[in-house]
């Protein structure tokens, strides 16, 4: 990287100008203040396209964005440093290896295949392309909530570690929002919304809990949109000796929507995780005491720091979080659970 391009902004290339664009990325890519400049949006449909290039000329400082519905020539543009690729499930790994062939850096959205075959061989497509920056947009890697509970694990500010629990249960409504892409509900990957979704959530294990060693699961399909798994109960056992529950589900009418609640249980307290919140706490009920409350400042999952590592990956050499490898091994924990849940839960030994 030559010095005077160290503080240019990436000029950016967007192919899936989507809802993730619309109401995640570029929500992200705004609080980050000239650091991407967006060359081109690029999607299968005219209006998506000019969509795209309108929210980058109004809202991210870019008012020379065309658009197109060719992605090729996004990645033939010499203009065109980076690309994000915000696109189905089925189609992410295909367009990866083609992006990097085409010598961009790539920032691309999770899962990172549709199968885990497909996933081992993008693994070892994208190997050999080590000159460029490439990073899977998993915004759990980067939320602050999960950040300040690793650091808290990491001082041994709980004791051990010995069980952790976390569920994410909501009503998913099929005619509006990210569930009324069809895609979504196609047999096109494996996994349905608990590959999608749930991928989410192996992340938060992952980072919190280390490396596993088993998984045992069950799946249901209960809501009358789905054509593959919306439930999952998966139990893990990591390496450490520490156990964990996931309990995910998009098909329950209840009264409340919980989209996250995390606890982490130590021989010394307490860690309880909310959207945004994470809170430290010792002593058994009824003398629990609040150690710590952690409020995260204009929480937003995550996002904007998966662009911000992007850029300073890319300008600077940052060593990227939620990379390939990182995602793939985020992507086969989900995909043994199905395996146990499809074996009628038995455990997999990974």
């Amino acid at each position: 990287m030559s010095e005077n391009n160290q503080n240019k902004p990436v000029k950016l290339g967007i192919i899936g100008s989507g809802l993730a664009v619309k109401y995640l990325h570029a929500p992200a890519m705004k609080r980050l203040k000239d650091k991407f400049e967006i060359v081109v949006s690029c999607a299968h449909s005219e209006t998506s396209a000019r969509e795209g290039a309108r929210i980058a000329a109004e809202e991210l400082n870019s008012p020379n964005c065309s658009w197109t519905t060719d992605y090729k020539t996004v990645l033939a543009n010499p203009a065109v440093e980076a690309v994000l690729l915000s696109l189905p499930i089925n189609l992410n790994a295909p367009f990866m290896v083609e992006a990097a062939q085409a010598g961009k850096h790539i920032i691309a959205e999770k899962p990172l295949a549709a199968d885990l075959p497909q996933a081992q061989k993008l693994l070892a497509d994208l190997s050999q392309f080590d000159n460029l920056v490439i990073e899977v947009a998993e915004n759990y890697h980067y939320r602050e909530d999960f950040l300040k509970a690793k650091e808290w694990l990491a001082a041994g500010r709980i004791g051990d570690v010995f069980l952790m629990e976390i569920k994410s249960r909501f009503y998913i409504d099929n005619s509006q929002g990210f569930a009324s892409t069809p895609w979504r509900y196609a047999k096109e990957f494996r996994g349905g919304l608990v590959a999608d979704g749930g991928v989410h959530y192996c992340a938060s294990l992952r980072d919190l809990g280390g490396e596993v060693e088993h998984v045992q699961a069950y799946t249901k399909i209960a809501h009358p949109a789905s054509t593959d798994a919306d439930t999952i109960l998966m139990n893990l056992r990591y390496k450490s000796g520490t156990v964990a529950n996931l309990i995910f589900t998009g098909a329950v009418q209840t009264r409340e929507s919980i989209p996250l609640a995390g606890l982490i249980f130590g021989t010394k307290g307490t860690i309880e995780l909310t959207n945004g919140r994470a809170i430290l706490t010792t002593g058994a009920h009824p003398n629990t005491e609040v150690v710590e409350d952690y409020q995260v400042p204009d929480f937003d999952s995550g996002y904007s720091g998966e662009f911000e590592n992007f850029y300073q990956a890319i300008r600077h050499g940052a060593k990227v979080v939620s990379t390939v490898e990182e995602a793939y091994n985020d992507f086969a924990l989900i995909m043994h659970a199905l395996d146990s849940a499809d074996q009628g839960g038995v455990v997999i030994k990974l």
